[in-house]
């Protein structure tokens, strides 16, 4: 039997040969000092430290790095496949560095304001992201990140034998239809064709540290399988408000040259906008290894 939040042991801070990790949180997420990222592109042993921690902690967070657009697709390949397919434009001649740029991107808040794993919906969905902070609010524009794990372990047994067997489907226009609708018109068409909605397990068992995870959130879960609609509605909304509680967050206060690794299948996260039309401009590298979760 698993044990409750309240009875678990915080994680503790980790020195490796050639970084300190130190625990952002009870549960998972860690501060990297004392090493520049961009030298993992070509030292494999950094690299592979800072792979095993990132598989530990789920997120990594650095501060001072110093990153060019060429590094950072470089880092990112040596993580994954790069996903030159997104929802940002690349930088020219570098595709897969997307430009989140604020506000010239957006009008309006953009949908990374609600709790997401990025790409659920695809049947190979994002593995991690590296996201660079160019020029950031002093006081605004943080992310937070929750633990998948961590909301899974929580439950009670009764609660994890009842969401074991269950699916769900993961939708891209779970949250902002209508405004899908007045803004994209027919080409809504086009991206139901190519992004269309998948089923995927609610509970699923990570890859490489085979914990269990909840796999779901609020902006790409539309249902669950088999439910009646308003029996899905009571299961969904009880797991994203629980998957979400304070005792699983980690939120980061960007800085420029700021850096964070996240992996996108252990963790979920949600932009806060709350800085106006003040200038935002991050780099994106995301990446994928070839995982099915409906596997």
């Amino acid at each position: 039997m698993p044990a409750s939040f309240t009875e678990m042991t915080p994680i503790t801070s980790q020195t490796y040969s050639r970084f300190k990790a130190r625990p952002m949180t009870g549960t998972f997420g860690a501060l990297i000092s004392g090493v520049q990222v961009a030298q993992a592109i070509e030292d494999d042993d950094l690299f592979a430290e800072l792979r095993q921690a990132w598989i530990q902690f789920q997120a990594l967070f650095f501060r001072d790095q110093e990153l060019s657009p060429e590094q950072h697709l470089a880092l990112g390949k040596r993580f994954g496949e790069i996903q030159t397919e997104g929802y940002a434009p690349s930088i020219e001649g570098l595709p897969g560095v997307w430009v989140q740029e604020y506000p010239n991107m957006y009008q309006g808040p953009v949908s990374d304001i609600n709790w997401h794993a990025d790409s659920s919906f695809r049947e190979i969905p994002t593995r991690g992201s590296l996201l660079y902070a160019i020029d950031v609010p002093e006081a605004a524009g943080d992310t937070v990140w929750a633990d998948a794990y961590a909301a899974f372990e929580d439950l009670s047994p009764a609660w994890q034998e009842f969401l074991l067997p269950l699916t769900a489907i993961h939708d891209a226009a779970t949250k902002g239809l209508h405004n899908m609708l007045d803004t994209m018109g027919g080409g809504l068409l086009a991206m139901r064709a190519a992004l269309p909605p998948t089923e995927q397990p609610v509970v699923a068992t990570h890859p490489e540290s085979g914990r269990k995870m909840l796999f779901i959130s609020e902006l790409m879960t539309r249902e669950i399988v088999g439910m009646s609609e308003r029996e899905s509605r009571t299961v969904l909304d009880f797991l994203f408000a629980h998957q979400t509680r304070p005792e699983f967050q980690c939120r980061w206060h960007w800085e420029p040259k700021s850096l964070v690794l996240w992996d996108n299948y252990a963790t979920i996260h949600r932009g806060i906008f709350d800085f106006g039309m003040t200038h935002r401009l991050m780099h994106r590298v995301s990446f994928h290894d070839g995982w099915r979760v409906s596997a």
